[in-house]
């Protein structure tokens, strides 16, 4: 039989943690030192490093020695974007998560469709929650300045992350450890589009946006697209936009995509809620979500998608052109909230996009 304890975690017969209440998550996960999915202690437990993203992706995309931009702006090597994990847990994630996700992965973006409308959905979706909840969690341990004189906060302290927010989250992320149920409600809006590549010989991206809990994941032709919290909002609300792309989109486009799921999940008027239900007696567990009755938005606030947008593209701003506009023009109109890269004034889904090399120059 399973125990609930005072705080509201559930425990199996051995002691491990079948919930954690948001109390635990809190001391444990987020603001603790415990192995982020079974919340071993350290002491208790042989650990090694678990990269935010997996070893095969690493290896597959040329990544070790590639670097990541934090929130503060700084750079770290993928190689060494690591967070304490247990072996064992390490290892149950290897086997049940990554390795079959590594074979899907690597074949297309019609088999991953056909993976998803086959129900694998959840795993899909999984796997990118872990990789946002461990970049957020690492988050903890970097340093908003690297200069000393300028104080010891960390990221996460100075953009004052509300880890409440990603109790939800990690009780999911969980589910192939506690085998939890997970009902589709308790899933968060989920997209994946081809990607037209003339635009750049990377072949990997990855784009966490915090607020709008909202990431972008891109593998060679492939894009993957996940909102973490909103029950498959966001895909309602921008599904009459997604309707008129009627071709594989470029890095700019899948950006902009990105930004309005963030920008959609922002302006909910009515959130979903969240919860975990149990029987301790049948050592059952299910994650489940109440949703609104309909999916309403607030008045949008174009600054806010204006932001999100900019953030978005801002590392490419200097090779952005725009036929009558200077670059800090061009930064305007980003800010200001209408502007596009996906569609043409009548509406119609931009195919052929002009670019330009390290040196200004146009071309195909």
């Amino acid at each position: 039989m399973w125990t609930k304890t005072k705080d509201g975690s559930v425990l199996n017969e051995a002691g491990e943690v079948i919930f954690f209440s948001t109390e635990r998550f809190l001391s444990d996960i987020a603001l603790g030192d415990c192995c982020f999915l079974c919340g071993a202690n350290p002491g208790s437990k042989e650990f090694n490093n678990e990269h935010i993203l997996p070893r095969w992706l690493l290896r597959r995309y040329d990544l070790f020695d590639r670097t990541i931009t934090l929130p503060n702006g700084t750079t770290i090597r993928y190689g060494s974007y690591t967070v304490p994990c247990c072996k064992d847990c390490n290892s149950l994630m290897g086997s049940v998560v990554e390795t079959p996700l590594s074979e899907i992965l690597n074949k297309g973006c019609d088999a991953i469709n056909d993976f998803i409308r086959d129900g694998g959905l959840l795993k899909v979706y999984v796997w990118m929650g872990l990789i946002f909840l461990k970049a957020h969690l690492k988050d903890r341990a970097l340093k908003m300045h690297r200069d000393q004189r300028l104080g010891d906060a960390t990221i996460a302290q100075t953009f004052y992350y509300d880890w409440t927010d990603l109790h939800h989250l990690h009780s999911l992320v969980r589910c192939f450890v506690t085998n939890a149920t997970v009902e589709r409600e308790a899933v968060g809006s989920f997209l994946t589009l081809p990607v037209n590549t003339k635009d750049t010989d990377d072949k990997f991206d990855l784009v966490n946006l915090t607020v709008g809990q909202s990431m972008l994941l891109r593998l060679g032709n492939i894009s993957l697209y996940a909102v973490f919290d909103d029950s498959g909002a966001a895909m309602v609300t921008c599904n009459p936009r997604l309707e008129k792309i009627t071709g594989p989109v470029n890095t700019l486009q899948m950006r902009e995509v990105i930004s309005d799921f963030a920008c959609a999940n922002i302006h909910l008027k009515d959130r979903p809620t969240f919860m975990t239900q149990f029987s301790l007696d049948q050592k059952f567990s299910r994650i489940v979500a109440n949703r609104p009755p309909a999916v309403l938005l607030h008045e949008l606030d174009k600054s806010v998608r204006g932001r999100l947008l900019f953030l978005a593209v801002d590392h490419a701003l200097d090779n952005i052109r725009v036929e009558g506009l200077s670059q800090p023009e061009i930064a305007d109109a980003i800010k200001g909230g209408d502007f596009t890269f996906l569609f043409n004034k009548d509406g119609s889904f931009i195919k052929d996009v002009i670019i330009t090399d390290d040196h200004g120059e146009q071309k195909t």
